[in-house]
């Protein structure tokens, strides 16, 4: 009893420890490789599938995260578009506990679509997985889904685990997934706004209009108007109210502690303008 007590806890230590000092996506998919690959699974996928916030497009689900899956498969899933046919993310979207395809499989009813899905997959070595539906609080759906090592192909080894890992891994990935995915090449969060477009926003966040944070920050109204528009653009969208939602989510803004004594002065100061 006592072995497997520690066979258990040790894996989740190193791995929450691991988890803590990654910085980037490449950190994080190589933390979450090694963890499944102790506890008997050969490939995990994290999938974001809607992000509310971040969607300024048509598309109603994503197909970007972390995953090792094999690359031919990636790139097969995502140019097939499956992702509106996978079996899997539609359990995934409704149901709020973990999952075995198995389960979802044995239930019927499948399209021809989605069973199409799944033997594609199936042919790439992705089948009897284990999937753990994740939420967030701003309306992100996201799934973990890890594939057993042949040898456990029968019973899938700590699944209880897999739900505490997949949990904690959602937590800390899903802002830094969705912050590279939006600025691609930029590494660093603070680069990516300039100087003045993230003074605009803060105070587009603090309820400020134009007129009043051009007064403020000594600009023309027009400028104040010229850099919402550059950071709307960055952030792909489409109203300053989601430009600021995703700013703050994503990390690029602090607006508690933005605020000079002498910003503070003018911006009580001033009178509304009728």
């Amino acid at each position: 009893m006592h072995d497997i007590r520690h066979k258990a806890i040790d894996p989740l230590d190193r791995f929450i420890t691991r988890l803590n000092g990654a910085t980037c996506t490449a950190d994080m998919k190589s933390v979450m490789d090694a963890t499944i690959k102790s506890l008997g699974y050969r490939y995990f996928s994290y999938h974001i599938i809607q992000t509310p916030v971040l969607n300024a497009t048509t598309e109603t689900r994503h197909t970007f995260g972390i995953s090792n899956f094999p690359e031919e498969w990636s790139e097969l899933y995502a140019a097939e578009r499956h992702v509106y046919n996978d079996p899997i993310v539609n359990a995934g979207l409704t149901r709020k506990t973990p999952f075995r395809w198995k389960d979802v499989i044995d239930a019927g009813g499948l399209t021809a679509n989605e069973q199409a899905v799944l033997d594609d997959a199936a042919r790439h070595g992705i089948a009897n997985g284990l999937t753990v539906p994740l939420m967030s609080r701003h309306g992100e759906l996201a799934v973990m889904t890890v594939i057993p090592e042949d040898k456990f192909q029968a019973e899938l080894p700590e699944a209880h685990l897999i739900h505490i890992v997949a949990q904690y891994f959602h937590s800390c990935a899903l802002a830094v997934v969705m912050e590279e995915h939006l600025i691609g090449s930029y590494r660093r969060r603070r680069s990516f706004l300039s100087a003045r477009e993230k003074e605009t926003v803060i105070w587009v966040s603090k309820g400020k209009s134009s007129w009043e944070i051009a007064k403020i920050l000594g600009i023309s109204e027009k400028s104040v108007e010229f850099y919402m528009e550059s950071v709307k653009r960055k952030l792909e969208a489409v109203n300053r109210t989601q430009a600021v939602v995703k700013a703050i989510m994503l990390g690029l803004i602090q607006t508690d502690r933005f605020q000079t004594a002498e910003a503070r002065k003018v911006a009580i100061a001033m009178p509304s303008r009728a």
